[in-house]
């Protein structure tokens, strides 16, 4: 589905005629076939000259044809890695579109995953065990099982280890990462501290606000679990956005 407001920006104070306004409409549905078929395939799809295809890209701005395609296709990439404002302003952790692409891919393919957390961690990792099984994802949790049967067992099977520590240097959850990585098993942390251990060692990384990285015991109020839960179900929303 096409993203008008892209083309109302690209045509934003140029007058167009109808058939202009048809060929651009082509071009940004269509950019990589415009590439292979260039501008006199653009022009017989359109019903129309090389000519008024020139003229389209000389009013909105460009040098020539394959100048005016190729910076469509990049709007067109942009607008489909831009969330709604009203979703960016809502998110609670640090994120990289493409940081959240493995997520997205386990969710698709209904994927296999194991969660690895402790102490209070481990609430999380059980919200989050509800959630993707209710997206019909195959979850375990470390805790049932040692680090060493899940990579001897699960190994060729397992799309990814996620580790849930505030911290992000719990002996435990580091061991795991490091035999995780040794088996070639993707790992991603969701951790308090961008400078621990975890966030050197797994692959992708999420860090969420820690309200006190120096209580270990967790005695004071700390938004970082609650932050945490808000932070899947927002990577759950930007998913639902991108399908």
């Amino acid at each position: 589905m096409i993203d008008q407001t892209v083309v109302a920006r690209l045509q934003k104070d140029v007058k167009l005629s109808q058939t202009e306004k048809s060929v651009m409409q082509y071009l940004v549905e269509n950019t990589d076939e415009a590439i292979k078929i260039g501008i006199r395939g653009v022009a017989q799809k359109g019903y129309t000259s090389t000519a008024t295809v020139m003229r389209l890209a000389k009013k909105l701005g460009f040098e020539g044809f394959r100048e005016m395609v190729y910076s469509f296709r990049n709007e067109m990439n942009q607008a489909s890695n831009t969330l709604p404002e009203e979703l960016r302003e809502q998110i609670h952790f640090i994120y990289d579109m493409q940081k959240l692409e493995i997520f997205f891919r386990i969710l698709a393919r209904r994927g296999f995953v194991c969660i690895q957390a402790e102490g209070h961690s481990a609430l999380l990792a059980e919200y989050l065990e509800k959630k993707l099984l209710g997206n019909a994802c195959i979850v375990i949790r470390k805790e049932y099982l040692g680090a060493d049967t899940i990579v001897r067992n699960f190994r060729d099977q397992l799309d990814a280890m996620v580790i849930i520590s505030k911290s992000g240097n719990a002996i435990a959850a580091i061991e795991v990462a490091n035999k995780c990585k040794k088996a070639q098993i993707p790992t991603v942390v969701f951790t308090g501290n961008a400078h621990s251990e975890l966030s050197r060692i797994c692959d992708t990384v999420f860090i969420i606000k820690d309200s006190h990285p120096f209580d270990p015991e967790n005695l004071q109020a700390n938004y970082f679990f609650g932050y945490c839960i808000l932070a899947f179900e927002e990577i759950f929303a930007i998913y639902n956005h991108q399908i």
